[in-house]
C-alpha cells in the first residue's frame, strides 16, 4: 500500500531483481548509481536522444513519474505536476528537473508527446520521454517495482539527488505543495518546514 508520507533515504545495497546479464544500453559516467539506474538511449518530446543516467540523471535534483498520452488517471497526475512546476519558479531548469517516462512507446512518438507537452504548457526543464519498449520497461523495473514484485509506475512519484545518492518517493496522488516539500528536503542549502517522517514506498534499490 501506497502512503503519501516519505522519509529521505539513502540508498542502501540490495539484490535487484532483474534478468542476468550485460546491459545493452551505454556504460554509464561513474555516480552513486550509475550502475543500477539504466543508462539506456530515450528520445524527448523535442526529439531528441540523450542517455537516461549521463544526460539526465547523473549530479542533478529530479522528479521522475510515468505517464501515458491516453491514459486518463496519468493526466491527472500531469496536472498536479503542472502545479509543482508552478511552486518550483526559477529552480525548475536550473536546480531541478522534471522527467515524464511515457509507458506507451508505441503511441506516444516524440510527436506525441510534443503536443502532449504543448497542451500542457509545461517549461524549460521538463521532458517528455520515450524510447524502444524494452528499454523503456526496464527504467520502470528500475525505479518503480519493488522487490516483491508490485508495480508503482503509475501511482508514485520518484524524486532524488543523484549528486549524493539520495532518492525518496511520494504517492502521485499528493498535493502540489507536498511534492514540493520533498524537493526540498533534497535541495542544497534548504532548511525543510518539518522532519521527514518514515514510511511510504521502499527505497530505490541497488545492485550489491
Amino acid at each position: 500500500m501506497l502512503h503519501p508520507e516519505r522519509i529521505l533515504i539513502k540508498a542502501l545495497a540490495g539484490a535487484a531483481n532483474v534478468a542476468a546479464g550485460p546491459p545493452a544500453w551505454p556504460k554509464a559516467l561513474p555516480g552513486p548509481h550509475s550502475a543500477y539506474i539504466p543508462n539506456v538511449v530515450v528520445l524527448t518530446h523535442k526529439n531528441e536522444a540523450v542517455r537516461f543516467y549521463d544526460d539526465l540523471i547523473r549530479q542533478k535534483i529530479v522528479l521522475i513519474n510515468c505517464m501515458a498520452t491516453r491514459d486518463e488517471a496519468s493526466c491527472s497526475n500531469i496536472e498536479t505536476l503542472v502545479q509543482v512546476q508552478r511552486l518550483l519558479g526559477d529552480n525548475l531548469g536550473r536546480k531541478v528537473f522534471i522527467y515524464s517516462i511515457t509507458i506507451d512507446p508505441e503511441h506516444d512518438t516524440p510527436t506525441a508527446l510534443q503536443a502532449f507537452a504543448e497542451k500542457c504548457n509545461i517549461g524549460i526543464g521538463w521532458l517528455f520521454l520515450t524510447g524502444q519498449s524494452a528499454d523503456i520497461q526496464v527504467l520502470r523495473q528500475r525505479l518503480f517495482i519493488h522487490s516483491g514484485g508490485q508495480d508503482c509506475s503509475m501511482h508514485l512519484i520518484r524524486y532524488g539527488n543523484e549528486a549524493v545518492g539520495l532518492w525518496g518517493g511520494v504517492a502521485a496522488r499528493s498535493t502540489p505543495e507536498s511534492i514540493a516539500k520533498r524537493i526540498s528536503w533534497i535541495m542544497p542549502g534548504e532548511r525543510p518546514s518539518g522532519p521527514p517522517k518514515s514510511g511510504g514506498p521502499p527505497q530505490l534499490a541497488v545492485e550489491g
